[in-house]
């Protein structure tokens, strides 16, 4: 620009040269009649526009809401169900681990459901005439057994006392050299399996008696009708065994991974056989998958000391993803950290994506602004006629005449600068001429 204006002097000097050639011959003109000579100029007017403040940042796309998904139960892969990839909704079935020792455990404590309801019922409505005999039958035969295991506790102890006399008898007989060891060995022998038939027998009594002790409650129980405090043993014993089943539906329910929100999954890597370990051994190694909500993308970036007292929630944003740098995508401050990092003075940042192009992704980079700062309809005037310094100057030109003012200057916004004061709306301002232009310098505008 500079170049072209020195080539414009040069060419006004070239024709102030052919007058003075073209007027030999004439008159000369008095020296107080020579028109003074002016300066070319480019200008521009001053004018009102909006103007913001804004804060550069770059930083991370990520999602408001990322779930890394373990298996609760350690087990082996059955199948899977998705692609890495690929959307899916709330509670949608991402893979399924063996769950046969699960399913096996539901049926028993199914069955364990049924058995104490049953009991229950049947203490609540007490017992038919032919259930009464029944339980009397079982009453009888129960004292019938003990009578039977007293008698063969009595038999073998007898036996015991046998083969004790013989035992010692043969050990006298061997002291005197009348019998050879082997046959006390065989005595002893003998007397040793005595003594165990002896334990047998005394504990069948046991179990029998302790069994006749059960028949014989079960009948009084029968004959006096169900006692408030069994009625209450029953139904504890029906709550505790619905609890049981809850547990091993959930233990079943937990062999199939499903996704916590809608969203799109990613490092999803296993596949059928596979063995996963359960989530309480998480830190041992990678997640299953995890799963974003891809509608809830964030940037996170990074803000300095020196500007982040100037940032708020909700201050709109303009940020470009690397994957489409073209395309500004608007956004909002969501988050400001309340504490830097002390190290590198700087605090998070996160930047809600109003509409999230196709194709943004998580751990992509970004880079954008933040407004915190928009002045509407303010003078403004182009930043190349600012004559900076501690005192800006900018060049009036006033009925072809140049006034240099003092400006006091507000936000500037890539070319524009806000004047607060020194300049009106309408003015013309220089935006090219030679540097250094005095106040009272004639100059012509060459760019109306």
């Amino acid at each position: 620009m500079r170049r072209w204006w020195v080539g414009l002097v040069v060419v006004v000097a070239a024709l102030a040269a052919a007058g003075v050639l073209l007027g030999r011959g004439r008159s000369a003109a008095p020296a107080s009649q020579a028109a003074p000579s002016r300066v070319p100029v480019e200008v521009a007017a001053a004018r009102r526009a909006d103007v913001v403040r804004a804060v550069e940042v770059s930083g991370t796309v990520t999602s408001a809401r990322t779930a890394s998904l373990y298996p609760k139960i350690s087990g082996r892969v059955a199948r899977v169900l998705v692609q890495d990839g690929a959307r899916v909704a709330a509670g949608a079935a991402l893979l399924e681990l063996d769950a046969s020792d699960q399913r096996a455990e539901l049926r028993q404590a199914e069955a364990a459901v049924a058995a104490a309801e049953a009991r229950l019922a049947l203490l609540e409505r007490g017992q038919r005439p032919q259930e009464r005999q029944v339980v009397y039958n079982a009453f009888t035969q129960a004292q019938n057994q003990v009578k039977a295991a007293e008698t063969q506790v009595a038999v073998s102890e007898a036996a015991l006392r046998v083969a004790e006399s013989d035992l010692r008898r043969q050990e006298a007989l061997l002291r005197e050299g009348a019998v050879a060891q082997a046959q006390v060995d065989q005595a002893r022998l003998r007397y040793e399996q005595a003594r165990a038939q002896v334990q047998a027998a005394q504990a069948q009594l046991e179990i029998a008696r302790t069994a006749a002790d059960s028949a014989r409650q079960q009948w009084e129980m029968t004959q006096a009708g169900a006692r408030d405090e069994d009625l209450a043993a029953a139904r504890a014993q029906v709550a505790q065994a619905r609890a049981v089943a809850a547990i091993a539906r959930q233990r079943l329910a937990a062999m199939t991974i499903r996704a916590p929100f809608a969203g799109r999954v990613t490092g999803l890597a296993a596949v059928p056989g596979d063995f996963l370990v359960s989530g309480d051994f998480a830190g041992r190694g990678q997640p299953v998958a995890q799963v974003y909500d891809e509608v809830a993308l964030e940037v996170e970036v990074t803000v300095g000391e020196r500007d982040i007292g100037l940032v708020r929630a909700g201050q709109p944003a303009v940020v470009r993803l690397e994957s489409a740098p073209e395309t500004p995508v608007r956004a909002v401050v969501r988050l400001v950290s309340p504490a830097a990092d002390p190290l590198s003075r700087a605090a998070a940042v996160r930047l809600r994506l109003n509409a999230p192009p196709e194709g943004a992704t998580p751990g992509t980079f970004a880079r954008g602004e933040i407004v915190v700062e928009r002045r509407a309809g303010v003078v403004v005037v182009p930043r190349v006629a600012v004559d900076g310094g501690e005192r800006p100057v900018v060049r009036v030109i006033t009925g072809g005449v140049v006034q240099v003012r003092s400006v006091t200057l507000g936000l500037a916004q890539g070319e524009v600068v806000q004047v607060l004061s020194g300049v009106a709306e309408g003015e013309e301002v220089v935006v090219l001429g030679p540097e250094g232009l005095s106040a009272g310098t004639a100059v012509t505008v060459v760019n109306r």
